[in-house]
């Protein structure tokens, strides 16, 4: 029987080793925290968002994007959620093509995950650090944190990224990766709020709007989104910032000097939101910011209209064409310069990590060391926010345990 060590017990190596296990391998997972599946628990706001109806390999990005495309192709949406079906977790569907397990309850997911491998005989050893890999005479010998030496016949890598670290991520993965001849590009956090340094913004704390949110660089719009945005303390955050925070701090990282666009008004052309200013300003007495206040939320005309370089204060009736003009592009297209990205500790992923040109995308083993598969978060592949992450996670784990499982 062929032995195979799995060092994570996240998404893809849990469901990597349900399918070595399934396989006839004897499986051994080690997780170096109290508990497997820990992130899960996180993810979906505690629901879980396991996958997602729109998926697509455009979701996904890293140095070599195509390989997603390979992957998901394999083992795309259809097999995992027929997986997740058949030990007893079928889903329902949110906002956005968003699929959650029916409880609505991420500890499903993990737990029954858990049950499942355990029914298949494999083994979950908690609290286990794996320090060092050493292959040797075409198996593998793991050194523990105890400094106990085990051999195997097959390794999957999915110890993760180091996104979130207060839920146990580090950068040992990569590390142990590294050791073995692999290139790591530098991991980078990925879909999180974005630092804008403006203060005007800051003073809009706890508001949230529906908003179209992009990005520019070198005169060229390299992202977009629509959706919720929240204001904050230090500058935005809310999903249509979090689908954007990736191509903001590549360029950041890179040196480069992007824009941030906030259109608050974008199902709206610029003669329509004209229409609005001229309905809500009809009564020239009213001052410029008690008159956008039928169209915006308090503290938002103040700021806005400082924005347009107007004193909200002024007249309605005082208001010539080109200081409209520049309201209209205030509320329009107000362009920020975002700052020093936030920590990993508030990132949902990592972008960067393990080439995968390295890596065979039919199977997930390496093409540097023979028996060694490497999945999930820890390759330089991160998805769109919405549960492409985590559908990469079980795509990958689950195409290594399959070919693990069949070369028994």
């Amino acid at each position: 029987m062929k032995r195979v060590a799995i060092i994570g017990g996240g998404a893809s190596g849990l469901i990597a080793a349900h399918f070595c296990a399934r396989g006839g391998c004897r499986v051994t997972v080690f997780e170096r925290q109290k508990s497997a599946g820990r992130k899960l628990l996180a993810t979906g706001n505690g629901r879980c968002n396991i996958a997602n109806r729109e998926l697509d390999a455009d979701r996904y990005h890293g140095h070599n994007p195509r390989f997603a495309g390979n992957v998901i192709a394999r083992f795309g949406l259809d097999e995992t959620t027929e997986f997740f079906r058949s030990i007893g977790i079928p889903f329902v569907e949110g906002e956005r093509g968003k699929l959650y397990p029916a409880s609505l309850q991420a500890s499903s997911v993990q737990r029954v995950l858990i049950w499942e491998i355990g029914r298949l005989g494999a083994d979950i050893h908690l609290h286990r650090k794996v320090d060092s890999i050493q292959p040797r005479n075409g198996k593998f010998l793991l050194v523990t944190s105890g400094l106990e030496e085990l051999e195997f016949d097959a390794v999957v890598l999915a110890a993760g990224s180091c996104a979130a670290p207060q839920l146990g991520a580090s950068t040992a993965g990569y590390e142990l990766a590294s050791s073995l001849g692999h290139r790591v590009y530098e991991p980078f956090p990925a879909i999180l709020p974005i630092s804008i340094p403006l203060k005007a913004l800051h003073r809009l704390e706890g508001i949230k709007w529906d908003c179209g949110v992009s990005v520019r660089a070198r005169g060229k719009t390299i992202a977009e989104s629509n959706g919720e945005l929240l204001f904050t303390k230090y500058g935005i955050s809310g999903p249509a910032s979090l689908d954007v925070s990736r191509a903001v701090n590549e360029r950041v990282l890179a040196g480069e000097t992007p824009e941030v666009a906030i259109d608050l008004f974008p199902a709206t052309d610029d003669a329509g939101l004209a229409e609005l200013l001229d309905t809500v300003l009809a009564d020239g007495e009213r001052t410029l910011a008690f008159g956008l206040l039928g169209i915006l939320k308090e503290r938002m005309p103040e700021i806005f209209l400082s924005l347009a370089g107007l004193d909200g204060q002024a007249r309605a009736d005082s208001l010539s064409p080109g200081a409209r003009a520049r309201i209209v592009r205030a509320l329009q297209d107000v362009r920020v310069a975002p700052g020093t990205p936030r920590p990993f500790a508030e990132a949902v992923v990592a972008a960067g990590g393990v080439d995968v040109d390295e890596i065979n995308p039919a199977t997930m083993e390496s093409r540097r060391v023979k028996g060694l598969y490497i999945t999930g978060e820890l390759l330089d592949i991160d998805g769109d926010s919405g549960g492409y992450n985590l559908q990469f996670a079980w795509s990958t784990g689950a195409l290594a345990g399959i070919a693990l499982g069949r070369a028994t």
